[in-house]
């Protein structure tokens, strides 16, 4: 009788374990859009300009951290292995993890372990347009780069007042293990 009690204690210790990792996860993200979306409220009372020309950089953000909640739940019950259990808070989903493939191809971990999960494609192929213009600048005009940085560091700037951004800082710093720790 103790040995089944046993494997259901470790099971549900498990289960907890996880529990704690993603609830991190979620809150880091989910203050990370909170804050994002307040500092653009401010920016559109301080200029409208910036604000137009950042609003669909925060819609990508905000979208791209739904879909990282979705992923961290998906892939703690799929493949856990996955999951970096023993980084930062704000690293729970990798951002590069790399396989290399037995014909000596490399892919993306994450990729690869959602590859059969079809919101996950659908949302990847949806964004892929709008990353590749705000993250790397591709099809910006020199002119429109600039404005963009100016307003996403206005944006930037507004983040840092808010109340709650030394919690969305300290997930970058701080470890899962120290704040969900292993019996």
């Amino acid at each position: 009788m103790k040995i089944p009690a046993l494997i259901l204690a470790f099971i549900f210790s498990h289960c907890v374990q996880a529990s704690c990792q993603l609830e991190e996860y979620e809150r880091f993200l989910n203050t990370q859009s909170l804050v994002m979306l307040e500092a653009s409220v401010k920016l559109f009372e301080d200029d409208k300009d910036k604000f137009k020309t950042i609003k669909p950089f925060v819609k990508m953000e905000v979208r791209n951290n739904k879909l990282k909640v979705y992923i961290a739940r998906k892939l703690s019950e799929l493949n856990p292995e996955v999951l970096n259990l023993t980084g930062p808070i704000a690293n729970l989903v990798p951002s590069v993890s790399v396989q290399i493939m037995p014909d000596g191809s490399i892919r993306d971990k994450v990729d690869l372990a959602m590859s059969a999960d079809s919101f996950y494609r659908q949302e990847k192929a949806a964004m892929k347009p709008v990353e590749q213009l705000y993250l790397y600048h591709e099809g910006m005009t020199e002119k429109d780069k600039k404005r963009f940085l100016i307003a996403r560091n206005s944006l930037s700037k507004h983040m840092e007042t808010n109340e709650q951004f030394v919690f969305m800082k300290r997930a970058f710093t701080t470890s899962l293990e120290s704040v969900c720790p292993v019996d």
